[in-house]
């Protein structure tokens, strides 16, 4: 007798792996394992602000617009940046601090005005300066 299994023992091998692999969920073609299937909705409910936070938003947002237009004529980075742009990114820090926001809505501002002084060093660095840490991960999605 050899130390090969027989054809048929191999065969009852494999049929017990593919079932151990089905009943494990491997076989979903989905996607999906069947732990999450239905738990939560894929769309969440977006932070309603009060009249206070928009009024922030909206300021914030003009802030960003006034940065874009001083960084577009500039062409190479610069410590400094452009002229009046340290004082413009001052201002957005001032009215990004002037409410609480919410944690989402303030990263994604956060994001847009780091895209618009990238080729300012101070800008840059003081809006990283801004960024939340991980200590505050714990807070709310609204605040």
């Amino acid at each position: 007798m050899s130390g090969f299994p027989s054809p048929a023992g191999a065969g009852a091998t494999l049929v017990v792996a593919v079932l151990a692999l089905v009943a494990a969920g491997c076989g979903n073609s989905s996607g999906h394992s069947a732990a999450t299937a239905g738990s939560t909705p894929s769309k969440v409910a977006p932070c309603k602000l009060d009249r206070a936070q928009r009024r922030t938003v909206a300021r914030a947002l003009a802030d960003i617009r006034g940065l874009q237009r001083i960084q577009a004529p500039v062409q190479t980075f610069s410590q400094r940046g452009a002229p009046h742009q340290e004082v413009m990114t001052g201002k957005l820090e001032l009215d990004l601090g002037a409410t609480h926001l919410p944690p989402d809505v303030f990263a994604h501002l956060l994001h847009l005005a780091k895209t618009a002084v990238d080729l300012c060093g101070d800008c840059s660095n003081a809006l990283e300066a801004d960024e939340p840490f991980l200590g505050n991960r714990d807070e709310g999605r609204c605040g």
